[in-house]
Formats: structure tokens, C-alpha cells, sequence
């Protein structure tokens, strides 16, 4: 998380960033560009994407 707010990435807004850090919860990055069921197999435990903890 921390990084995360440092670079100002552009994946969500630093606020909600700091929430998720104090509340210890992950968060899974990934391009919904890319293919239309990519959701679906995350959910399904497929490791798509980057994991923010």
C-alpha cells in the first residue's frame, strides 16, 4: 500500500488506498480491457493481475 501512495498510482484514489491498508484488506489490480470474463475467473480463484497488500 504503501507504494502504492507513494508513486500516486492511478488505480484508485489515495483515500480509498489508505482505508483499505487500515482495514487490512487486499486488493486485486487488473485490466478489464483485456479479456470480457477476467472478473469471473478471479472470483473463481484464477491469480490474474497484481495483489496490493
Amino acid at each position: 500500500f504503501d507504494e502504492a501512495i507513494e508513486k500516486n498510482l492511478k488505480i484508485m484514489d489515495t483515500a480509498a488506498f489508505a482505508l483499505c491498508r487500515e482495514h487490512h484488506l487486499d486488493i486485486c489490480v487488473f485490466s478489464m480491457l483485456e479479456k470480457t470474463d477476467t472478473l469471473s475467473d478471479i472470483l473463481k480463484g484464477a491469480t490474474l493481475g497484481t495483489i496490493v497488500s
